[in-house]
């Protein structure tokens, strides 16, 4: 992975836009069987690294992330030539009910459309991500940039 010349303040600020996005792309493994999904999700206190997603209760994607925790996240807002970004990240359950109100109330203050989903069962999860490769075809950024966690 290569950061180039581009400064972390750069990269921040490619992302952020990228985030701005609904949903988010999961790769999870378990049992050696790969599984592909998408999720609600939205950063929270605008951090890029801490994020909040909610699943389908009893979904294969959460029995997934309960036994293996380990997940490939992607957000690609338009087609590749756009700006978008990969990561790696390890997600947790929430299981407070102060958690739970936590990410609901940012899901609806992103898109605010979500609500009925919200009534359904569904789990509400933290994911930290590691790192995020920010590409930019169009405007250069090939390979992507590294963002890492800070102290990571």
């Amino acid at each position: 992975m290569t950061t180039a010349d581009t400064s972390s303040t750069d990269i921040r600020d490619k992302l952020a836009g990228i985030l701005t996005r609904t949903s988010i792309d999961l790769a999870t493994s378990k049992d050696g069987v790969n599984w592909c999904s998408n999720a609600f999700f939205t950063a929270l206190d605008d951090d890029p690294f801490r994020l909040t997603i909610v699943l389908e209760d009893g979904g294969r994607t959460l029995d997934c992330l309960k036994a293996n925790p380990n997940v490939g996240v992607k957000v690609v807002p338009g087609g590749l030539l756009d700006p978008f970004a990969q990561g790696s990240a390890t997600v947790t359950i929430r299981d407070t009910d102060a958690d739970r109100k936590e990410t609901f109330d940012a899901l609806l203050r992103k898109e605010p459309q979500i609500e009925p989903f919200l009534a359904t069962p569904i789990q509400a999860l933290i994911v930290n991500v590691d790192w995020w490769r920010v590409t930019h075809v169009q405007g250069g950024w090939l390979p992507g940039r590294v963002l890492r966690r800070p102290g990571a």
